[in-house]
């Protein structure tokens, strides 16, 4: 009798051992990811989900936390949904620790260095997410059953994003090995050329990323009076402005006192030191269409004409708190 008792204990425990087991191995998890990263100097920005591409166990949760000065959102779209402007969100956005099961959009407001946003999935599918910042900016999120494997725990996820990020920041493909001296400022029949920001796309199994160079390159021009000195979007990821005077409160719109030259170019004229123009959003042709937003216009090109000399100093109205600035010297 005694063996026999002795026997069902050892089983009675065995079965709770592994009950308890199986409840620790599927109790909800919330885990971690990034939303960009940057260089140290905030120049370089890393466009990217980190990482792009998880495995998690229905009712989990995800955080993000953005690693970048450029402003990002997390969003969720449902089959067939248009993707609209950040501006509008999905339209509107949600709140930290909202749901998405495919069946109503999530999205968060655009965060900033050092935001989170927390979203769990109930319901097991594949679900892309992008951010309306930076519609290219894609990745996967794989909801599986409650008693499937996860191929990757956190530290997995983690050194993955670590290593995306320095990859990306590295550009180790040297494709733009002559992109400073390309892209300097220069002075070709009394135009001076300036690149507004440059950058490179790549794609993974998951989606989309890019390398972005934050700033003016030849930000510093020195012309003379009557010259034109001409700003050009090469950055397929970002838009820009080019803004002198009182930075506008909506930094959407051209201003007034932009027109449009045959070619489709911006041009302005600024007379006096202080006097104000604003480019409105210099964007790069798309390399792919899919997914940019419906309400994304705008020009590749901005011109201006100074008059008379001086010191005329403008930024990027959306990254001059990172380090978007430059100046022209007019002789």
């Amino acid at each position: 009798m005694r063996s026999k008792i002795r026997s069902f204990v050892v089983m009675s425990f065995a079965a709770l051992a592994l009950l308890s087991a199986r409840q620790v191995a599927h109790a909800d998890q919330t885990w971690q990811a990034k939303l960009g990263g940057q260089s140290k100097d905030m120049g370089k920005q890393a466009i990217a989900f980190l990482p792009n591409e998880l495995w998690i166990h229905a009712g989990d949760t995800i955080n993000w936390t953005s690693g970048s000065g450029d402003i990002h959102t997390v969003s969720f779209f449902i089959a067939g949904q248009q993707y609209q402007d950040f501006t509008v969100g999905c339209p509107g956005y949600s709140l930290s620790g909202t749901t998405f099961d495919g069946s109503h959009c999530v999205s968060a407001p655009p965060l900033v260095a050092g935001q989170s946003f927390e979203v769990k999935f109930p319901k097991p599918g594949d679900y892309k997410m992008l951010c309306l910042v930076h519609p290219h900016m894609t990745g996967v999120i794989h909801v599986l059953p409650k008693a499937a494997a996860l191929p990757h725990d956190q530290a997995y996820y983690n050194d993955q994003a670590e290593d995306q990020q320095k990859s990306i920041l590295a550009d180790t493909d040297h494709g733009h090995k002559d992109m400073d001296k390309m892209m300097s400022a220069r002075v070709i029949s009394g135009k001076a050329s300036v690149a507004a920001g440059i950058g490179e796309m790549a794609n993974t199994a998951a989606g989309f990323e890019s390398l972005s160079i934050v700033r003016f390159i030849g930000e510093t021009v020195e012309i003379r009076a009557g010259d034109t000195v001409e700003w050009t979007n090469l950055d397929p990821a970002l838009p820009h402005t080019v803004t002198f005077g009182t930075e506008p409160g909506n930094p959407f719109p051209p201003s007034a006192n932009v027109t449009l030259d045959a070619d489709g170019a911006r041009h302005a004229t600024i007379h006096f030191v202080g006097e104000s123009v604003h480019s409105g959003f210099l964007v790069a042709a798309p390399e792919d269409q899919v997914g940019v937003p419906v309400s994304a216009p705008g020009a590749t090109v901005l011109r201006i004409t100074f008059t008379h000399p001086g010191t005329y100093d403008y930024i990027c109205a959306l990254h001059d708190d990172i380090g978007m600035v430059g100046k022209v010297i007019v002789k």
